[in-house]
């Protein structure tokens, strides 16, 4: 009785936030999907053989951790432009707009550089990550050319984010949606043609993987610029825009809000990452099986990730109208749905483990392996949504500077170094690794809903 007048009293809460986060859902769909077709349609390339599949674990970390850093300076646009569209500042919505503009192509330009410096540390990292007695340089040769690729796709993605964190900050969810969808469409069609080398194509295996991601990106940034232009409902906006201006002091503001998180999102992401690149000094049975595990995890991290992206934009126009008393029953019902789907998505991972992962590949032992870690997977699942789910609505408020500490700790200081004693001091290997996930998580769920806690109590009071 008591649930269900919970439940009757965050309904409207629960509309709001699902009408903005379905949208989003389907959008991370379709760049997290990327991942996931890519590792699956490899995987099956491969067969019975796990180099392929490695190749692309090796391959996207190094890249991911690039990526992650732009993407999270670029999620600064999304608050800053919320705070002024809920105060009906139109001309300042422009401003700032378009000087993120100039910003995602800045921090393209400069990611795109970094990742091509850093093209030689593949090379090393699989040297340094083999086990004894396996030659991994296989894997080395399959992992760059895919690298390659995912590296000039920076560009072009960070100037589909920039009209895309724009089009969330002022509530249009859908236009993003529905390009990522069809960019997804294409990535798997042109996996399809390049990976396996139909319709006259030369097989061309981890690196058509590669090749097809690339031209997606391409297509939806193309398709996502021509709508701003095209969209009669936009104009309000291009008419404000002064062109040939950069000001500095947007620039600043976006950077402000944008380095810290992209630091928390570097540092969370690199304990994933890094995982990873350990898991290959097991063998690429080991390293395999731990691409498969964090692929399934990313599917159902999109959601918890979509429900964040709402909660953003939602506290954003809350934080910038200054509607004190929404505050709270958005964030808890907020974490209602996000618990909600962590508890639903531990369920299902560990009672359809074996069948999921044999999606991905032929391989006996990786299918037994990662089916393994998917019951590591499905305790982290709650930790996981309220550490990510906290930071959003953090991000909305405009209070990130002290997520940095936060993560610092939480995956510093306790994930890597106990997932490291586990692994190797206990010979516990890639499940040792993935507890020190668990935990690592875990400090950073309670640290960050403690510090919510307070800012909501805060604006409250006024």
């Amino acid at each position: 009785m008591r649930a269900m007048q919970m439940i009757k009293r965050y309904t409207p809460y629960y509309k709001q936030i699902l009408h903005l986060a379905l949208p989003v859902v389907l959008a991370q769909a379709g760049q997290l999907t990327t991942q996931f077709a890519d590792t699956a349609m490899v995987g099956n390339f491969g067969g019975a053989d796990p180099v392929p599949l490695a190749a692309v674990s090796l391959g996207s970390s190094l890249f991911l951790l690039i990526y992650l850093a732009a993407l999270g300076l670029a999620l600064a646009i999304t608050p800053l432009v919320g705070e002024y569209y809920a105060r009906g500042n139109r001309h300042e919505v422009a401003r700032i707009f378009e000087n993120s503009v100039s910003y995602c192509l800045l921090i393209g330009v400069s990611a795109t550089g970094a990742a091509l410096a850093l093209r030689p540390f593949i090379r090393v990292l699989g040297g340094w990550m083999s086990s004894p007695g396996e030659d991994i340089s296989a894997v080395v040769e399959q992992a760059l050319p895919y690298y390659d690729m995912l590296v000039w796709s920076i560009l072009p993605l960070m100037v589909f984010l920039a009209v895309k964190q724009f089009l969330e900050g002022i509530g249009n969810t859908s236009t993003a949606m529905w390009i990522s969808l069809a960019s997804n469409v294409v990535n798997i069609v042109l996996n399809y043609i390049f990976i396996f080398g139909n319709f006259g194509s030369e097989a061309m295996g981890t690196e058509g993987a590669g090749l097809a991601t690339l031209l997606a990106r391409v297509g939806q940034m193309v398709a996502i610029v021509a709508y701003f232009f095209l969209s009669r409902r936009l104009r309000i906006y291009r008419v404000f825009f002064e062109r040939g201006i950069i000001r500095l002091s947007y620039l600043r503001s976006l950077l402000r809000i944008g380095y810290p998180i992209s630091f928390q999102m570097v540092l969370e992401s690199a304990a994933f990452i890094l995982t990873s690149i350990l898991a290959l000094s097991f063998g690429t049975v080991a390293g395999g099986a731990m691409q498969v595990a964090f692929s399934i995890a990313n599917v159902a991290w999109m959601i918890t990730v979509a429900i964040g992206s709402a909660s953003t934009i939602l506290v954003s126009h809350i934080y910038g109208a200054g509607e004190r008393a929404q505050l709270r029953p958005t964030v808890r019902a907020t974490y209602h749905l996000g618990l909600a789907w962590g508890l639903f998505m531990a369920v299902v991972f560990v009672l359809f483990r074996g069948p999921i992962t044999s999606l991905f590949t032929d391989n006996v032992e990786v299918i037994a392996l990662s089916s393994e870690l998917m019951l590591l997977i499905a305790i982290y699942q709650l930790s996981d949504a309220v550490q990510g789910l906290s930071i959003s609505m953090l991000r909305g408020i405009q209070d990130v500077r002290v997520i940095m500490p936060i993560v610092l700790f939480a995956y510093l200081v306790v994930n890597i170094p106990v997932g490291c004693l586990l692994a190797y001091g206990l010979d516990m290997e890639c499940e040792g690794l993935v507890i020190g996930l668990i935990l690592g998580l875990s400090v950073a769920a309670l640290l960050t809903l403690l510090r919510l806690r307070r800012r909501v109590v805060l604006f409250e009071r006024g």
